[in-house]
């Protein structure tokens, strides 16, 4: 046994198939296209900026960039789901990474709620529902990525981003019921603090260092550490491989002893 973090679990049955991974440019999105293309599947990331996405697909052996905008509705998921299906000649695996927190989704106004369920639940449903018709012939498979601020309140701030991340929770209940008996499963995987470039915009925005909102940020686990992108993409490729064939409907938290209230208890309890 090692102490690898984030190790790519390799499973044969994933070879060859064809994978759509929103927000594939970086982080979490990032990893998990890199962790399927070592398993042989042909992979497309989808993104708004082309240079970044080329720079991911161009790591990979089967790589393709699809440049589009979540936020643009049914037809601009349609087209981004044909343009996949064109290219590798069908569609068997979409994980939904591509979830931010945005300037329009800070604040307690109906705007930022607005904006922050427009991007994290009807974005995961307009794109679903444009390859509902493959996933059904190929017996696929779906991966939303939510967070533990769908379980627990962060900051007054982030309350778009908790309300609708618990909103993408149960979407993926339902569209797993939904298409139980049609061999399409929908699991979600949540995750804690994950060291991406979200945190250096937020170190930067507070003017502190990144080591020091990285070290607070790992006081909240009972780890005492943040995760990496890495430790996020293996739980994903396993629930989207045979070896989860009997698992759907789930929201898996991957938090580090996060919510085990570690925060609460973190210091001992003097009865005296």
């Amino acid at each position: 046994m090692t102490n690898d973090i984030g190790t790519t679990p390799i499973i044969a049955d994933l070879q060859g198939r064809r994978v759509l991974v929103t927000g594939g440019s970086a982080g979490i999105g990032k990893a998990t296209a890199l962790a399927f293309d070592k398993n042989g599947c042909k992979v497309a990331i989808l993104g708004r900026r082309k240079e970044r996405l080329d720079a991911v697909t161009s790591q990979m052996k089967h790589g393709l960039s699809v440049v589009a905008d979540l936020t643009k509705g049914d037809a601009e998921m349609q087209r981004a789901v044909r343009e996949t299906i064109d290219a590798f000649g069908g569609l068997d695996i979409i994980v939904n990474s591509g979830g931010v927190i945005t300037e329009e989704m800070s604040g307690t106004g109906e705007e930022a709620f607005i904006s922050a369920i427009k991007l994290h639940v009807t974005a995961n449903l307009a794109i679903i529902r444009a390859a509902e018709e493959e996933l059904i012939k190929n017996k696929g498979a779906v991966i939303n990525v939510s967070s533990v601020g769908a379980l627990v309140p962060m900051s007054p701030n982030m309350a778009s981003y908790g309300v609708a991340k618990a909103a993408q929770d149960q979407l993926t209940k339902n569209l797993a019921f939904e298409f139980a008996t049609k061999g399409v499963r929908v699991n979600s995987v949540l995750p804690a603090a994950i060291q991406t470039e979200v945190f250096e915009q937020m170190a930067e925005k507070q003017g502190k260092p990144l080591s020091e909102l990285m070290d607070h940020m790992a006081g909240m686990h009972a780890m005492k550490r943040v995760g990496q992108p890495e430790e996020i993409a293996a739980p994903i490729v396993f629930l989207a491989s045979n070896a989860a064939s009997f698992i759907t409907g789930q929201n898996l938290a991957i938090d580090g002893g996060c919510l085990m209230g570690y925060w609460l208890n973190s210091q001992p309890f003097n009865s005296e």
